[in-house]
């Protein structure tokens, strides 16, 4: 019976012991060891709940209006966006529902003379017009003639002004270079699931718009 207790007690003795240690090890183990670039952790933001709320009303009403439309534009995709914005367009797998268009503007007007029927003809005119006080001109690979490049139309008619008022007969303005803008995808007869994608997509861009649109 002695040997009995004796081994109860060295048990419970050792059994509080490790209670012990574990607690100590416990209070003082230090967690922070187990964090990897703590100083690099950022909230990159927080949607207020008021805004969020606002947003997914917004989305709602979207989705209603669109329903059942037969085609739907989303436009004002631009610059640096182009790009990604292919991408997402392309995971929604829309096949030849989905057309693309480019919306470009002009960056620069010409005053020119139209095409001449063949170079001689073109130089005779280019005499013509040196005779007549214009000295900066070139002949284009068409036989047209550049009287000059301007960055906007309304410089572009005030040379031409002063090139009539020398006599210049026969000189036209137009638009000399275009770029890109935007581009506008549209979506044949979208679904309430695509609807509902796109409205989710349009958060992603800035400035741009959803909206039906009559089919092309």
């Amino acid at each position: 019976m002695s040997r009995f207790l004796f081994f109860l007690l060295l048990l419970a003795t050792l059994g509080f012991g490790a209670h012990l240690w574990l607690s100590a090890a416990a209070e003082n183990h230090d967690f922070s060891a187990r964090e990897r670039n703590r100083d690099e952790v950022r909230i990159v933001a927080v949607t207020p709940p008021v805004v969020a709320a606002r947003t997914e009303e917004e989305t709602r009403r979207t989705v209603q209006s669109l329903a059942g439309a037969a085609c739907v534009e989303f436009s004002g995709i631009a610059g640096a966006d182009i790009a990604r914005a292919r991408d997402a367009f392309a995971a929604l797998k829309l096949g030849e529902r989905l057309v693309e268009r480019r919306v470009e503007e002009i960056t620069r007007y010409w005053v020119f003379v139209a095409p001449a029927s063949d170079r001689r003809a073109a130089e005779a005119s280019m005499a013509q017009l040196r005779r007549q006080g214009v000295s900066e001109m070139s002949i284009r690979p068409d036989n047209a003639i550049s009287l000059g490049v301007f960055s906007t139309e309304d410089a572009a008619r005030r040379y031409l002004s002063s090139l009539e008022a020398k006599g210049v007969k026969g000189g036209e303005i137009g638009p000399f270079a275009r770029e890109m803008r935007e581009i506008v995808m549209l979506i044949r007869e979208p679904d309430t699931e695509t609807v509902a994608r796109l409205a989710l997509l349009q958060r992603d861009y800035t400035g741009t718009q959803l909206r039906a649109v009559p089919c092309p």
